[in-house]
């Protein structure tokens, strides 16, 4: 068993912060299973090109790039261009609601459409789209082979709230509402998933 999940976007969405908690929360979730995380961005680190990968799977991962997409997280239309076609016929793609997925050579594939960017800019920035990825891909993922019962909201929420606690070890001001807003952009995630 091998689930490769892809999120793609611009720089300052939060694309590789998905990745970074997606693979900490499955690696806690079950640790007997193997996970890669591979982040990739271009010369920008705000405005570029960025994505991250995740791969999970029950034996060693000799490859660490995708091969085959389970779910790919698309915000942009130019990332749905470049990748949909990576994603397996029965896979899962989730685009931004300004995406048109019939400006792509995919439109026969699974697709969800959600609200992301609208919902994290209601929320406070762009940034936040990082954890209604997530709360999304967590929603998602549970209900496969093999997170089915392992991968649950509650658990993604003690992570998520201990990354943020030491990512901004030494900030003074502004950490439970910035942990707060991330904890409710999570949440947004998963609902919006758990309707379709």
């Amino acid at each position: 068993m091998r689930l490769e999940v892809r999120f793609a976007g611009f720089g300052g969405q939060g694309v590789i912060t998905a990745g970074r908690l997606l693979a900490l929360i499955i690696m806690e979730a079950d640790p007997s299973l193997y996970v890669v995380y591979s982040p990739s961005y271009g010369f920008q680190t705000r405005g570029g090109d960025t994505l991250s990968d995740v791969i999970i799977s029950h034996e060693e991962i000799d490859y660490p790039k995708v091969r085959r997409i389970d779910l790919a997280v698309m915000l942009t239309q130019q990332a749905y261009n470049k990748y949909c076609g990576l994603v397996k016929d029965d896979g899962l793609i989730v685009i931004d609601e300004h995406v048109n997925k019939d400006k792509g050579t995919c439109g026969n594939k699974r697709h969800y459409k959600l609200g992301i960017v609208a919902s994290a800019r209601q929320i406070g920035s762009d940034a936040y789209a990082s954890t209604i990825m997530l709360g999304a891909s967590i929603n998602y993922l549970g209900n496969t082979e093999p997170l089915k019962g392992r991968l649950m909201l509650e658990h993604a929420r003690q992570v998520v709230i201990r990354y943020f606690k030491e990512t901004l070890l030494g900030r003074k001001v502004g950490i439970e509402d910035l942990i707060n807003k991330n904890i409710k952009a999570l949440e947004i995630g998963y609902e919006m998933m758990k309707i379709k």
